[in-house]
């Protein structure tokens, strides 16, 4: 029972998501580390993602019953009430706002938007439209902005630019899901931006992703680049 309430959370989407904060935090921080800030910064941005993930679930639990992939989560298995799903979120994204406040309340909002594009804007869209796919990039991409934001207590260019590489890589990697996934995702009655599978979709798939490739190598270089000379 307790394994359902933690998986209605996503741990594993959510470590991936605080690992880049994490690294953005230490990106950004001065010669002093600041280890209790991270820390705070750490569990904080957990929470407030984890909360996200739990209205996600809450909210799919409709057609993640009608797709196989998704079928056996605890919602649409029947493992947990619903209702504590909602418990759970409520719980979590109060005590993470608490916790990023505590290192720096600008982290804390700008923590609290990814959560509100995630639970309230990409969620609901997914239902309605594909292009819930550039919601959903901008909530993926905020954990490294509120990690830098915890470490340098203000926001600039190096925030918009990793900001950016995490924005920039999500679009080929949905949509390179939304392919692989495409007839399940159809038959569950998900909109996707993409037509069915083909030679012609393929290229253009092919031509999305190495422009994206690209300018994420420009970004990561330039970030590299302030890194070495700071």
């Amino acid at each position: 029972m307790l394994s359902a309430y933690i998986n209605v959370t996503k741990p594993r989407m959510v470590l991936g998501n605080a690992i880049v904060a994490a690294a953005a935090f230490v990106f950004a921080s001065p010669a002093e580390f600041n280890w209790p800030g991270f820390v705070y910064m750490f569990a904080g941005i957990w929470l407030i993602m984890s909360s996200a993930c739990a209205v996600n679930n809450y909210y799919d639990r409709d057609i993640d019953a009608r797709m196989s992939r998704t079928r056996t989560r605890a919602l649409p298995a029947g493992r947990i009430v619903p209702t504590h799903a909602l418990a759970i979120g409520a719980v979590t994204v109060t005590v993470g706002s608490v916790l990023l406040n505590l290192v720096s309340p600008l982290a804390m909002w700008i923590g609290l938007v990814g959560w509100i594009f995630y639970a309230l804007i990409y969620t609901p869209m997914k239902h309605r439209t594909g292009l819930a796919l550039y919601a959903g990039a901008v909530a993926g991409a905020i954990p490294p902005v509120v990690g830098y934001a915890a470490a340098a207590g203000r926001l600039d260019i190096w925030a918009g630019l990793l900001f950016a590489v995490l924005y920039l890589w999500q679009l080929p990697h949905f949509i390179a899901i939304a392919y692989f996934r495409y007839e399940e995702y159809t038959a569950a009655g998900v909109p996707l931006l993409v037509s069915r599978p083909g030679e012609n979709r393929r290229k253009q798939a092919r031509k999305v992703f190495y422009l994206s490739l690209v300018v994420l190598l420009l970004f990561s270089l330039a970030l590299i680049l302030h890194r070495w000379i700071r």
